[in-house]
């Protein structure tokens, strides 16, 4: 079967519109696997792991079920593949497998059982690590020839364009919420799906020293034990095991002469796009101050609102949007919504400027 240029034309007018809308990514792939003749399509990225599920088409879902349950993931045989994929951007499969490995390989015989034929990988660049654009042919067919591969090189110029926008839309993201942390006085740092610091911001910065420090790449403690469990849990985020309480304890950083830094290392939000994503999760850091009365108390006691109302209104003080306060705290918007209300009643204004004045004029007073 031949590839219908016209229907994957078509397609791939689609992908610009899902690099804003990752909701449509299912539709262009169903697309691409009717233009291309494909049995299905899925991307993932090379190495690694995210906590978003994998994109595909619906007849790719069994096959990726026993992909994963027989951990062929930890033993992927088409990372042979990868020296070519790297220097021409697409590789087809019999170019790194013979037909008699295709045979006999315990591999290629777990996804016979799904009617899974041979593939052409479509590699899509990243600031980080390669994601790809996998076709796969079924069991009983050709495969794709040098031919199709010309015509999935043109392709890749296409979906590199989509990759492009959302890696991009990602790492605006993480800037703003950067500067969300920043007026809230948090550190952050923000990692990708392999442990790696990609972002942080001034507050965390001032906190790094000789006890804790990015090297390498890594956020790393003085203390080898901090670092392990520094490790077990960006690992964890990636997993279901992320809301395990043990895992979800603070990490306490000890200094010697300073206060000690408390973690908090927490998932970001997301599906798909987090195969294009810039990070996959952030740690927070604050130093533990000497007991005292802290602000939300003085306006939690001032304005006779709980100790959760008086830590969001002194967020709104500080400039940050209800919704990134929302995300902050690690509550929905819509709890934030229904907060807000209560401390309208509680302190008898109807608007959230008015609030913020409020909150800004006690600080004054006290200072």
């Amino acid at each position: 079967m031949g590839i219908n240029i016209g229907k994957l034309d078509m397609a791939l007018d689609r992908a610009v519109e899902a690099a804003v809308d990752p909701s449509l990514w299912g539709d262009v792939l169903d697309r691409v696997a009717e233009a291309t003749g494909a049995f299905g399509v899925n991307i993932v990225p090379i190495a690694g792991s995210f906590p978003g599920g994998l994109i595909m088409t619906d007849s790719l879902q069994p096959a990726l079920e026993g992909y994963f349950d027989g951990g062929w993931n930890k033993n992927e045989w088409r990372r042979r593949g990868l020296p070519l994929l790297s220097r021409q951007g697409t590789v087809l499969e019999q170019h790194y497998t013979t037909r008699d490995e295709f045979t006999d390989e315990e591999y290629y015989r777990a996804q016979s059982k799904y009617g899974l034929g041979r593939t052409c990988i479509v590699g899509l660049s990243s600031p980080s690590d390669l994601v790809c654009f996998t076709l796969h042919r079924r069991l009983d067919e050709d495969p794709f020839d040098v031919e199709d591969e010309t015509v999935f090189r043109a392709m890749r110029d296409r979906l590199m364009v989509s990759a492009q926008i959302m890696w991009n839309a990602g790492a605006h993201r993480i800037e703003g919420m950067l500067e969300a942390f920043q007026m809230a006085r948090i550190g952050a740092v923000f990692f990708d799906r392999f442990g790696k610091v990609r972002s942080t911001n001034a507050a965390a910065e001032r906190m790094l020293g000789n006890e804790l420090q990015i090297s390498g790449g890594e956020l790393r403690s003085k203390v080898h034990a901090e670092t392990v469990r520094i490790r077990q849990r960006m690992k964890a985020i990636l997993t279901e095991s992320w809301l395990d309480p043990r895992l979800a304890e603070p990490i306490q950083i000890h200094r010697e002469a300073a206060r000690p830094i408390l973690l908090r290392i927490q998932r970001l939000g997301g599906n798909f796009p987090d195969v294009f994503s810039h990070s996959v999760g952030v740690c927070l850091m604050e130093t533990l101050d000497p007991p005292k009365a802290s602000e939300s108390t003085s306006i939690a006691g001032a304005l006779g609102l709980t100790q959760t109302q008086a830590a969001l209104a002194g967020m709104l003080a500080d400039g940050i949007s209800l919704r990134d306060a929302a995300e902050m705290r690690g509550i929905s918007y819509e709890t934030a919504r229904t907060h807000l209300r209560a401390i309208f009643a509680k302190v008898g204004v109807g608007r959230q400027s008015e609030l913020v004045a409020l909150v800004v004029r006690m600080r004054t007073i006290a200072s």
